[in-house]
């Protein structure tokens, strides 16, 4: 992912592109596995000595709310970030607690025809995230 492509996502989200957002937008992006805010911190910290995990758990969190990026919690309750936005859903291995994206455009149909049809009273369906279970062979 080029610079340009990083500002723009920053800055659509209507946020100001600094270096700080650039490099922690880009470890998040750069990886499929669905870092923490300690994993990215770590991975940026040699080259950007002045940012600190503080830092790291803010910008983490401004991205959040300007649907930057999107957080979950996994089974063991750790905060985890992914930077794919669209419909997906997710892959947890139980023995090692990786997790990937798993992509099936008939499997997200499937689920949003299901909740356009069967309404849940009193309650409106935003956004829908699916986790399978199971481990890798």
């Amino acid at each position: 992912m080029n610079i340009e492509t990083v500002k723009n996502k920053i800055v659509e989200g209507g946020l100001k592109f600094t270096h700080q957002r650039m490099v922690i937008y880009e470890a998040v992006s750069s990886t499929h596995n669905h870092p923490t805010a300690e994993w990215v911190f770590e991975q940026i910290k040699e080259n950007n000595p002045s940012i600190s995990l503080g830092t790291v758990y803010k910008t983490l969190d401004t991205f959040v709310n300007a649907q930057i990026i999107q957080k979950f919690v996994d089974n063991n309750g750790v905060m985890r970030f992914d930077a794919i936005l669209e419909a997906h859903s997710h892959l947890y291995d139980k023995e090692t607690n990786e997790i990937r994206d798993y992509q099936n455009k008939e499997l997200e149909t499937l689920i949003k025809g299901f909740f356009e049809k069967n309404k849940i009273k009193d309650f409106e369906v935003e956004d829908i995230s699916v986790v399978i279970k199971g481990h890798n062979k």
